[in-house]
C-alpha cells in the first residue's frame, strides 16, 4: 500500500512538472502583421507625375528617353538631381500605410475625411498606360499622418505626414535646377596692342539654368583676378560682359573669364 502511494506522488510530481514547463516556457512571438501598400509598382515603371495642391496649384513631370524626369511643359528642363535623385520615384510607387481605417467607405464617410475636397490629388501614369489617380484627404487630429485613398477605391488608409510633405513641397516649391552661369565666348580686342593701351575683353554669358540668379563673373590675368561685374539673369537670358585693361610691360599674358581662356600680346 505504502509503495503504490509513493508511485502516484511520483506520477503525479511528473505531471506537474510537465505542465509546469508547458505553462513556463517562452511562447513563440505573434509575428507582425505586414504593413499595408494603399499600392504598390515597380518605381522605374512611372513615367508621368501630375500633382495638384488644393485645386489651385499644379505641376507636372515627364520622363525622358535619358531616363531623367524633366518639367513637362514645352522645353522643359530636367529636374534638380540633388532634390529628386531616386527618392521622388521611390515613395510615389507605393506608400506603406500606418493602418487601413476603413473599408469601403461611404459617401458621408468619405467627405468627413476630407476626400469632398481633396487636399493633394496625384495622377501617377505608367510606361505601360495604367493610371493610378492618388486623393489625399485632411490631416488626421494629431497632425502625424493624412488620410489617403485611391479615387478608384473606397478603403481610406493613413500615411505619415512627411510622405504628404514630400509631396507637396514638390508643387509649392518646385524642383527646378539651380541658376547656372556659362561663359560661351571670349573675345579680346586687339590681341596684340602696345604698351599702355586699351584692351577690351568681353564675355557672353548665359544663364543655363531654370531660375533667376546672380553671379559675379571674373577676369583673371596670369591667374590673379583683375576685374569683377556682377550680372543677374533669368533662365536662358544672356549678356556680353565687358573688362578693360592696361598694360606697362611688354610679354604674353594668359587672360581667363569664367572658363574660357585667351591670350594678350604687350609689344
Amino acid at each position: 500500500m505504502k509503495l503504490r502511494a509513493i508511485i502516484i506522488l511520483v506520477v503525479v510530481a511528473a505531471v506537474l512538472g510537465v505542465t509546469f514547463y508547458a505553462v513556463s516556457r517562452p511562447q513563440p512571438e505573434t509575428p507582425a502583421e505586414p504593413r499595408p501598400f494603399v499600392w504598390d509598382f515597380e518605381m522605374d515603371a512611372l513615367q508621368n507625375i501630375e500633382l495638384t495642391l488644393k485645386a489651385e496649384q499644379s505641376v507636372s513631370f515627364v520622363k525622358h528617353e535619358d531616363r531623367y524626369f524633366y518639367f513637362d511643359v514645352p522645353n522643359g528642363s530636367k529636374v534638380d538631381m540633388e532634390r529628386w535623385g531616386g527618392g521622388i520615384p521611390l515613395i510615389l510607387s507605393g506608400p506603406g500605410a500606418e493602418r487601413r481605417l476603413v473599408v469601403d467607405a461611404t459617401a458621408q464617410q468619405l467627405k468627413e475625411y476630407g476626400f469632398d475636397e481633396p487636399t493633394v490629388k496625384i495622377k501617377l501614369t505608367l510606361n505601360d498606360a495604367n493610371v493610378y489617380n492618388v486623393e489625399l484627404g485632411d490631416a488626421t487630429p494629431s497632425g502625424q499622418a493624412y488620410y489617403i485613398r485611391l479615387a478608384e477605391l473606397k478603403d481610406i488608409y493613413t500615411v505619415d505626414y512627411t510622405w504628404y510633405d514630400v509631396v507637396s513641397r514638390l508643387v509649392t516649391e518646385p524642383p527646378y535646377p539651380p541658376p547656372k552661369f556659362v561663359n560661351e565666348k571670349l573675345t579680346v580686342v586687339p590681341e596684340e596692342a602696345g604698351t599702355g593701351q586699351t584692351v577690351t575683353i568681353s564675355a557672353e554669358m548665359v544663364n543655363t539654368g531654370a531660375l533667376t540668379g546672380k553671379y559675379d563673373v571674373k577676369l583673371k590675368v596670369n591667374g590673379a583676378v583683375e576685374g569683377t561685374e556682377s550680372i543677374e539673369l533669368g533662365r536662358d537670358q544672356r549678356q556680353t560682359v565687358v573688362f578693360t585693361i592696361k598694360k606697362d610691360v611688354p610679354g604674353v599674358y594668359s587672360l581667363s573669364v569664367e572658363g574660357q581662356t585667351a591670350k594678350l600680346v604687350i609689344r
